[in-house]
């Protein structure tokens, strides 16, 4: 026998992509102000049910990071396989110039197959010093 181990395959190959936090180029020109803002996006290859997608913004603190929003897209009832489900509604308002880092995190509960399920918090590629104090 062998001491190999044994690869065992995920049971979905659902995936969730979260872009770096930056300073909406829509809000300014649309609301006239700046904010930080976080994109998600999430693709699973089975159908699920009652899906909450949810996007948090981080702002690095000197003893602990702050959550200084976070967004929810929620969707009652079926969703079919290999939909694309974006989030792209988490900001926060810049109250001064001020250097600061954000990052974001992702994450979603969905029910697949009858079974509850959760998945693992994803966070942003890079922590991003944008000139958005709050």
């Amino acid at each position: 026998m062998s001491a190999q181990g044994v690869v065992t395959p995920p049971l979905t190959k659902c995936n969730i992509r979260i872009d770096n936090p930056h300073i909406s180029k829509y809000i300014l020109r649309t609301r006239g102000v700046r904010a930080v803002k976080v994109n998600a996006r999430s693709k699973c290859d089975k159908s699920m049910r009652d899906l909450k997608f949810i996007v948090e913004i981080y702002k690095v603190g000197l003893l602990r990071d702050t959550k200084v929003d976070d967004n929810v897209v929620a969707i009652q009832g079926l969703i079919y396989p290999n939909q694309i489900i974006k989030n792209e509604s988490a900001n926060s308002l810049c109250l001064s110039r001020k250097p600061t880092k954000y990052y974001g995190v992702a994450y979603a509960i969905a029910t697949i197959d009858g079974e509850q399920r959760r998945t693992l918090k994803v966070l942003s590629a890079r922590t991003m010093t944008l000139n958005c104090g709050n």
